[in-house]
């Protein structure tokens, strides 16, 4: 089967972007991806009652500014966004407080924390870089004096990366972010320019499909891909459960520890020792235990990020996210769902016992900050998860520093995701990735 120009293996943001805009310049592209559906790790499943579940909690910094509102622009498309969060609720002493009201900062260390936004503000590309190899706890431990400074950068890190503390947090990425959201957001540093895709994740990545499918290109669901043979002058050859394909052009959107599986370490058009690097990268990423859970009221009604970051006797910085305080249409009326769980390493994530204690314990802490709770829980699913946003933000594995969209040695033979080349988390870094490839796809090409 050599009709198509590009093979893109994988339908999730990445290889649904490259397919949307290689589709949009007249390139035969076909789309292998294992499911039913598109979205890979961004999907959104229809439950009985009228609830509408996402595969993770899908925030996006700058919304409708977003690397992905821009994707989606790109192929002609636009979506619904939710409200943005008005900022980041932290618990202490049996109460949620506001930023402002927890850190209860002195006008010297509102000084200080202008200062740093004006810093932040006026730091350029060249600079983010540099601190993409140093972590945020360095960062933190050579410039901020103030120990409410401190923790604060921390949180922020850690709800910005998904990673679970400092000091695996690239600080260039964690000023990247901050700056997106100082240029954009209604409060500095507070997450007011986040928003989701209205109607859960599967808005965005149904209309991506959608785009491309208008452009011409081909999908093909419910295929799993077994292998994949590189080559540096022929045909690159694609082996499924159902057929064997072949294209001149292949790109790989799935993530490291997917796109491994894939390759022999005795594929000699390979770079000696490139698959048995990208093998280390496998646990370089983040992971999650918790549980999603709906339910006839809500938690809490005011549009924030409630963060438990350090509450004794539960050992993970607890984070609950209440999806429906900014998205009305994904529940039935006047219910709730929300999303109650934790980074964590994904040794803990595999670990079954340790994933059945924190449930437990999560759980039990659940129900004393919101008395009641237990009698009005109308379903509950507990999970955990290791890759939630791909490649970790760690140092020296953010922007640049990730592994680049097309490898140099094996012409044809291209990269796109949230593990590879791009700035930002999850979905802006796929749709970063995602617009990288198709140019240079399209360049060489010559279209």
């Amino acid at each position: 089967m050599n009709d198509y120009d590009v093979i893109i293996i994988g339908a999730g943001i990445g290889g649904l972007g490259v397919a949307g805009l290689l589709g949009r310049k007249g390139v035969k592209t076909l789309v292998l991806e294992k499911s039913k559906m598109p979205g890979g790790r961004a999907k959104t499943r229809d439950l009985p009652g009228g609830w509408r579940l996402d595969s993770g909690t899908h925030c996006v910094d700058n919304g409708d500014q977003s690397a992905a509102a821009q994707l989606l622009k790109k192929v002609g498309k636009e979506i619904p966004w939710t409200i943005p969060l008005e900022g980041v609720n932290l618990y202490r002493d049996g109460k949620w407080l506001s930023s402002a009201d927890y850190y209860n900062l002195s006008d010297q260390e509102k000084k200080d924390m202008a200062a740093f936004n004006e810093r932040f503000l006026a730091m350029s590309q060249d600079e983010i870089d540099r601190l993409d190899k140093v972590s945020l706890a360095q960062f933190i431990k050579e410039n901020v004096t103030s120990p409410k400074i401190a923790e604060y950068f921390s949180i922020i890190g850690m709800i910005q990366s998904t990673l679970s503390k400092p000091e695996i947090i690239s600080a260039g990425e964690f000023v990247a972010i901050f700056q997106e959201q100082l240029r954009t957001g209604k409060k500095s540093g507070d997450f007011g320019s986040v928003k989701m895709p209205l109607g859960g994740v599967g808005t965005m990545t149904r209309t991506q499909a959608a785009a491309a499918e208008e452009a011409g290109v081909k999908f093909e669901y419910a295929t799993s891909v077994k292998k994949v043979t590189a080559s540096k002058r022929g045909d690159i050859k694609i082996i499924t459960e159902k057929a064997e394909y072949s294209a001149k052009r292949v790109v790989m959107a799935l993530p490291i520890w997917d796109m491994v599986k894939l390759f022999s370490e005795d594929d000699e058009a390979l770079p000696k020792g490139w698959l048995k690097y990208m093998k280390t990268l496998v646990d370089e990423t983040s992971a999650s235990i918790g549980f999603t859970l709906g339910a006839r009221k809500s938690l809490f009604t005011e549009p924030v990020y409630l963060s438990g970051w350090s509450i004794p006797g539960v050992g993970l910085p607890l984070q609950i996210f209440l999806h429906t305080n900014f998205d009305k249409t994904i529940a039935p009326p006047d219910h709730m769902i929300a999303f109650i769980g934790a980074c964590c390493t994904p040794e803990q994530a595999r670990d079954e016992q340790f994933c059945k204690e924190t449930w437990a314990k999560f759980w039990g802490t659940l129900q004393r900050m919101f008395p009641g709770l237990e009698e009005n829980v109308v379903w509950k699913y507990d999970g955990n998860m290791v890759g939630i946003d791909g490649l970790g933000r760690s140092p020296g594995l953010t922007g640049k520093y990730r592994p680049p969209v097309f490898m140099k040695e094996v012409p044809g033979l291209y990269f796109a995701g949230d593990c590879y080349t791009g700035r930002g988390v999850g979905m802006n870094a796929a749709a970063n990735s995602a617009m990288l490839c198709a140019e240079k796809i399209i360049s060489d090409m010559g279209k």
